[in-house]
This record gives C-alpha cells, structure tokens and sequence, in this order.
C-alpha cells in the first residue's frame, strides 16, 4: 500500500464515519478507531526493517548504538502518544489527550535522562 492508498483510506474513513454519525453514531467511532489502528500497524510493519537496517549499519561501523536506540524509543513514544491522544481527542475527551501528551513528555524525559547525565560528565570532565 502506498502513501497515496494509506491517505484514500484515510478520506474513505472520515466520510464513512461522518455519515455514520448521522445514522448509526455508536459505529462511527469504532470505524474510526480500527482504521486509524489498521493504518497505524501497517506503518509501523513499514517502518521496522528500514530502522534495523540503520542500526546494522550504525553498529557496523562501530559506533555505539544505545544513542540511536534511545532516539528511536523516543520517536516510538511521541508515535504511541499521538495516536492515544487522537483517540481520547475523536471520543471528545480533549482534557483527557492533553494529559496524554504530557504523559509522553514526561516518559521523554525521563528515557533521555542517562544521556544528560553522560553529557554533563563529559562536560565537567573538559573544564577540570
């Protein structure tokens, strides 16, 4: 499935739910939530070989690839926030999504913490 077939999907699923809505509301959220997942899954199968690739490469080369790794869990947690966040937002819960986002922050943070600590010793190992 290409970008464009993901984005008629997308379209497809955004009239069939306004139309559900009207006549079956109950359903429209349903139909939403597992084409957003459909898509979500299928993205993310795409994804996957692509990303272990580079980090074969990365690897290959000899570079330490915990700083890669943790990059890469950080860009899981904002996909994963995100995709929670849209789903608390399409069941009205906006307050709800927002601290979502924030659970995602924090989770951001607290994975890049062992990075700023190796940073700042780095940092004061420099200046004596």
């Amino acid at each position: 499935m290409s970008l464009t077939s993901v984005l008629g999907v997308c379209i497809i699923t955004a009239v069939l739910g306004v139309i559900l809505k009207e006549y079956q509301p109950e359903y429209a959220l349903s139909v939403a939530i597992i084409a957003g997942s459909v898509i979500f899954f299928y993205l993310l199968a795409q994804v996957i070989k692509p990303v272990f690739e580079i980090r074969n490469i990365i690897a290959d080369k000899g570079v330490d690839t915990s700083y890669f790794l943790v990059a890469l869990k950080a860009l899981g947690i904002c996909i994963i926030t995100g995709f929670v966040s849209d789903i608390c937002k399409d069941f009205g819960q906006s307050a709800l999504a927002g601290k979502a986002e924030f659970a995602g922050r924090c989770a951001i943070f607290i994975l890049s913490l062992p990075l700023l600590k190796e940073l700042l010793e780095m940092a004061f190992s420099f200046i004596g």
